[in-house]
C-alpha cells in the first residue's frame, strides 16, 4: 500500500481525515499513513496506539452531536477494519432511520468540527503542546478502574488499578492524593516512596524503576485502607469518586454494600469539588443489584470518559430519603 505524504495545514489535515474515513476505516495501519492527523494528534515520534487513543477521544468528544455520532460509526471506531464505508454507514442508517446521502452530509460537516477540535486540542487527552505547562503529574490516564467496599456506611477498601502515559521522559513516580487519611498496601507496578499527611488529606507517591520513557503505557494498582481508627460514620451522603487533574480516557468505579443498603444510588459526572456530588435527579441512574462476592453484597457499576480540568465524577449515596 503506498505510504500518504505528510500534511500540516488546516485543509490538508480535512483531507486526511477524509482518507481516513473510507476503505477499512480508522485501523493502525491507515492511521499511521494519514501525516496530517498523525501531527495534530502528536506527531510521528508518538507510539501510534497512543495516536489511536487521542484520535478516539477526539471523536467522542463529539457524541453530543448527530455528525459526532455518525463519524463515530463511518470511521468504524469499534469495528475498524471489518467492514467498508459503505457497509459501515449503511448500517448505521439504518439504525437511526435515516438515508446513507443524509448521513454522509453530516459526516462531512462534522469532519471541519473534528480538524478544528485536533488543531486546538481541544478535547481530554489532546497532546500537551511545547508552549503550555505540562498537566499535572504530567500524565494521560488510560484508564482508571476503581473497586469500593462499603459495610455498615463504614469505607472499608478501594481497590484501584491505573494504566498511565507519561508526557515527559523520564517519568519517576505517579503521586496520589486524597482528601482523606489512608494507607496504601499490595502496591504492583511500582513501589510506595512516600505517605505524607498534609493539612488537607494524604499523599501517597508509587515510585517506578526503571522511570517510565514518554508515551510508554503502564499499569501499577494498589489497596486503600482507612485506619481503624476512623470514627463511626454519622453522615447519611457518601460518594466513591475522584477528581482528574491528569486528564483521563476511561474511568470505571464499582461499588459493593455489605450491610445496611443506601436508599438512593446515582452517577455524578464532571463536577467541581463544590459541586460533588450533585443532587440524586440531576445525576445519572444508578440501580444496585446483587454482586455476588462478598456475599450478601448489593453493587452497581458507573464508567465515565474523558474527564480532565480537576473535575470530579464518581458514584453517590443516600442512606435515607427523608
Amino acid at each position: 500500500m503506498p505510504r500518504r505524504p505528510s500534511r500540516h495545514s488546516d485543509p490538508d489535515l480535512v483531507d486526511d481525515l477524509t482518507w481516513l474515513r473510507k476503505d477499512k476505516g480508522l485501523t493502525l495501519e491507515r492511521l499511521a499513513q494519514a501525516g496530517g492527523v498523525v501531527q495534530a494528534c502528536g506527531g510521528a515520534e508518538t507510539p501510534i496506539e497512543t495516536l489511536h487513543e487521542r484520535f478516539l477521544a477526539a471523536l467522542r468528544s463529539m457524541h453530543d452531536t448527530d455528525g459526532g455520532r455518525a463519524l463515530w460509526a463511518a470511521y468504524g471506531a469499534e469495528e475498524a477494519g471489518s467492514r467498508l464505508l459503505k457497509d459501515r454507514r449503511a448500517a448505521y442508517a439504518a439504525s437511526v432511520g435515516r438515508a446513507p446521502d443524509t448521513l454522509k452530509d453530516w459526516e462531512d460537516q462534522a469532519l471541519h468540527e473534528l480538524a478544528l477540535r485536533l488543531l486546538s486540542s481541544y478535547y481530554a487527552g489532546a497532546p500537551t503542546p511545547d508552549q503550555l505547562p505540562i498537566p499535572h503529574g504530567g500524565y494521560l490516564m488510560r484508564r482508571l478502574n476503581v473497586v469500593c467496599l462499603i459495610q455498615d456506611r463504614r469505607f472499608v477498601e478501594s481497590r484501584q488499578k491505573r494504566t498511565v502515559i507519561p508526557l515527559v521522559d523520564g517519568a519517576p513516580h505517579f503521586v496520589y492524593g486524597t482528601y482523606s487519611p489512608t494507607t496504601l498496601r499490595d502496591v504492583d507496578g511500582g513501589t510506595l516512596g512516600l505517605s505524607k499527611r498534609t493539612p488537607g488529606g494524604t499523599l501517597h507517591r508509587i515510585d517506578f524503576d526503571p522511570p517510565l520513557r514518554r508515551g510508554q503505557h503502564h499499569t501499577f494498582s494498589f489497596r486503600e485502607r482507612v485506619p481503624d481508627t476512623d470514627p463511626e460514620p454519622d453522615f447519611d451522603e457518601d460518594f466513591s469518586g475522584q477528581s482528574f487533574e491528569s486528564p483521563a480516557l476511561r474511568y470505571r468505579v464499582e461499588v459493593h454494600f455489605l450491610g445496611e443498603q443506601p436508599a438512593v444510588v446515582w452517577g455524578y459526572d464532571k463536577l467541581s469539588r463544590i459541586e460533588r456530588p450533585g443532587e440524586p435527579e440531576d445525576g445519572l441512574a444508578v440501580e444496585l443489584q446483587v454482586s455476588g462476592p462478598p456475599d450478601g453484597a448489593s453493587g452497581c457499576t458507573v464508567e465515565f470518559a474523558d474527564l480532565y480540568g480537576g473535575l470530579c465524577a464518581g458514584v453517590a449515596w443516600r442512606w435515607n430519603l427523608q
